[in-house]
């Protein structure tokens, strides 16, 4: 490749302790890292932390007060957090930024699809804004997210679709976690959001206990993995086993039965990156049918998608899919043929070498 392309990937200032943790956001930033890494990039993963953190091949941990923006070929952001993170370091003039969303907010409260609001939603615009104007490339996860984007700040030819990807190699099954427990398995594995899209966080937990409820009827149990505002979850509809660390995330997806998968809304916008995660291990799905994705569990053959806010067809499709005969193992093949990171990193490698004149 001759020399190494040297690149900043920057989201939030979070100590690296929480990168482990079971938030997505999170591990797609260190994934999306390692795989550049891997590529033969000269990766520098920007932290909230002291120097000296834990260094793979290519890869280090640098400190905000470190950085040299001067230094990098390209600077690639993760989400709105990530773009302010930058600003607010100085390296928001940099001429190489590739920013990622994982959100596409309008200019108003009434856009179809988007579920933040007042001065939440204000905020995440104000910064679009500057991520248009300062970025020469944006990072949309799904199509109605690049519609909104089009027609709210009128760039399309620098647009890049790019969704979560999956791990290519994870640990065999270790330890049931729900061996405790008799009954059938359905998990909800994510977080619950705290301080963003309260609207979505309690329709969320009224949910869950509603097809939790139905579920213990037919002797299935709902399981909650992640953390989160929880205050409104109904132990006896709901067990919540509260957040566990990513290395153990995949014994939680082996022991279940059925992944469930709760839309936003009406319309949605996001993608649920836990449907990816689901059927990286085989896990039949369970996702309302407002979810972008929802072609994936077609694609793969693994799973069901009832209307939205029909709890009961919900309740019935988890119980169909608990017993239903599939091809596991065709579904995880499709995965890793078509939604590892290392295939995300494919359209960034195009790109950026084909920009430097290095391919």
């Amino acid at each position: 490749m001759g020399r190494s392309i040297k690149i900043a990937t920057v989201y939030r200032k979070d100590p690296i302790d929480h990168f482990l943790a079971c938030d997505m956001s999170l591990i797609r930033w260190l994934k999306i890292s390692e795989s550049f890494a891997e590529r033969g990039y000269d990766v520098d993963v920007i932290v909230n932390a002291k120097s000296g953190l834990p260094a793979t091949r290519n890869l280090r941990f640098l400190s905000y007060n470190e950085v040299d923006w001067s230094r990098y070929d390209v600077v690639k952001t993760l989400f709105h957090e990530g773009f302010d993170s930058l600003c607010s370091s100085g390296g928001d003039r940099h001429s190489f930024i590739i920013s990622k969303l994982g959100s596409v907010v309008g200019h108003s409260d009434q856009t179809e699809g988007v579920h933040f609001f007042n001065e939440e939603r204000e905020g995440l615009f104000e910064t679009q804004k500057k991520i248009n104007e300062r970025s020469r490339y944006i990072t949309i996860l799904t199509q109605q997210s690049r519609q909104l984007w089009e027609r709210e700040h009128r760039r399309t030819s620098n647009l890049l679709f790019v969704p979560t990807g999956v791990d290519r190699t994870i640990p065999p099954p270790r330890e049931n976690p729900y061996g405790a427990f008799s009954d059938k398995v359905a998990v909800y594995i994510g977080n619950l959001y705290i301080d963003t899209q309260k609207e979505v966080n309690l329709l969320w937990q009224t949910r869950l206990n509603s097809v939790g409820r139905l579920l213990r009827a037919k002797g299935i149990r709902l399981f909650l993995v992640g953390h989160g505002n929880t205050s409104q979850l109904d132990a006896d509809a709901v067990t919540h086993l509260g957040p566990v660390d990513y290395r153990r995330i995949w014994d939680y997806q082996y022991f279940a039965d059925v992944g469930i998968v709760l839309a936003q809304g009406h319309v949605q916008h996001n993608e649920s990156s836990k449907i990816y995660y689901y059927l990286r291990t085989g896990l039949p799905v369970v996702s309302e049918a407002p979810v972008p994705n929802n072609h994936i569990i077609q694609e793969a053959k693994l799973g069901f998608i009832p209307e939205y806010a029909d709890d009961r067809m919900m309740a019935d499709m988890v119980e169909d899919a608990i017993f239903h005969k599939w091809d596991r193992e065709g579904a995880v093949n499709y995965m890793l043929e078509h939604h590892t990171w290392d295939r995300r990193i494919d359209v960034y490698d195009r790109l950026i070498k084909g920009e430097l004149g290095m391919d």
